[in-house]
This record gives C-alpha cells, structure tokens and sequence, in this order.
C-alpha cells in the first residue's frame, strides 16, 4: 500500500472521528444543560418543583424550543410570542441632560418576556391546536412570582446596545459609570447578545438557577450576589 492511498484511507477515519467528539461533546452539554433546567421552576412539565406545572407533558425542553417551524430561528424558540408594546425605562438621550425612552424588548428578552409579561398561556406552543393544560395557572398574573406585566418602567432597560465606557462620566458628580466593552466581555458569566446588547439574558440563566436565595438574590442569575452582576458592567467612581 502507498503512502498516498494509506492517507486516503485515513482521512475519513480522521474525519469520523472528529466529528464523532464533537457530537459527544455536543450530546453531553445538551444533557447536561437539561439536567440542569429540570430542578429549576423553568422546568415545566410534570416533573417540575414549582406549583405551576403541566398536568399531563414530559417533555422539559417543549415549552420553549422545538426543532421544526421555529417561531424564531435561534434558538429554535417554540413557545408563542407577546404581541404587547410595553412602559419601557427613561435612558439618557443623546443631548447632555435629556432622557428619552428605552427601546422595546427584543432579541431574547422578548422571548423571556413571552411568558413573563402574562399575555401569554404557559402552555401555548407553536403548532398545537391549544395550550398545553396547566396546574396553578394557565398564565402567570399579577401577584403570580415571575410576573412582570407590560409595565416594565422601573425594571433595569433591556435591548440597549451597551457603550464601550462613559466619557460623559468624567467632570460630573454622577457615582457610577461603565467599564469598557473588553472588560464585560471578558467576564465569561455576563453575555451580551451579538449586536452588543445588553438583554434578561446578560443577567439571568434561564437553564440554571444556582445562586438563588430567597429576599436576597434573584432567580436566575449568573453570580452569587447581586453586586457581583452589577459591577460587571458598572463601574463606581
């Protein structure tokens, strides 16, 4: 056998066996994210630990992503989105001194926002004749933990594209500032999406709930404290 057919050879072998690692490798976070999604209150079906729950649905994964007719290509969302324009937050505006709205929620924050605003059954999945049946609630409501309505006006502004530092800070009496954009980047818990936006997402895990602590530390969130978060991004002068 020649040098050049035994590479021939190899070659597919080589390839099958990358390609086999990284499926592995691929089979074994997609389980292990599952894993993880299970004991949290985001675990929907019947096995869920919250009191609101699906009656008769296995599936952890279905009330939000499904693998065919996406209601949005990534990540393969499968749960109905609100319809509802929101209160946003006043920002700063681009004049020295003036405010103007925050954009309306979009990229992942809408997708949060599909079950959180309340306009929305729990169980309302593309391509189903009618919402899967729910224990507790068939949408979240007021009062409800995990409802925030469409009137997001005092919740931190989402869909922002974050600025890469303040060099408005500088000669004002204001206390905190940004870090710049290597800096938020840098830290592998704070994600922005990729138009640089700051989303529920860059704070919140919706897969992993490790930190909670009741009164003390969000659902959800990506640090043990509160602080931690905060500081990702600001900075105290």
């Amino acid at each position: 056998m020649t040098r050049a057919t035994k590479r021939s050879i190899e070659a597919p072998r080589t390839a099958g066996l990358v390609f086999g690692i990284a499926m592995a490798a691929s089979a074994s976070a997609f389980a292990a994210q599952q894993e993880g999604v299970a004991s949290t209150v985001h675990n929907l079906s019947v096995s869920g630990p919250g009191e609101v729950r699906s009656m008769t649905e296995t599936e952890i994964c279905k009330f939000c992503h499904i693998p065919h007719s996406a209601v949005a290509p990534t990540p393969l969302w499968g749960h109905e989105l609100s319809r509802a324009q929101y209160v946003v937050p006043q920002v700063r505006g681009a004049a020295p001194g003036s405010r103007q709205a925050a954009p309306q929620p979009d990229g992942s924050s809408r997708l949060c926002l599909s079950c959180h605003d309340g306009t929305v059954a729990l169980g309302d999945i593309a391509g189903r004749s009618r919402p899967i049946s729910m224990a507790g609630a068939q949408r979240l409501g007021r009062g409800r933990r995990g409802y925030l309505g469409t009137d997001l006006s005092g919740s931190h502004p989402v869909s922002v594209v974050v600025p890469d530092g303040d060099v408005s800070w500088s000669g004002t009496d204001r206390d905190m500032g940004m870090r710049s954009l290597a800096a938020i980047n840098a830290d592998p818990d704070i994600k922005l999406d990729r138009s640089g936006k700051m989303q529920c997402t860059t704070c919140h895990d919706p897969h992993v709930d490790r930190f909670f602590v009741a009164g003390r530390v969000p659902r959800f969130w990506v640090k043990p404290t509160v602080e931690e978060v905060c500081i990702s991004c600001h900075e105290l002068r």
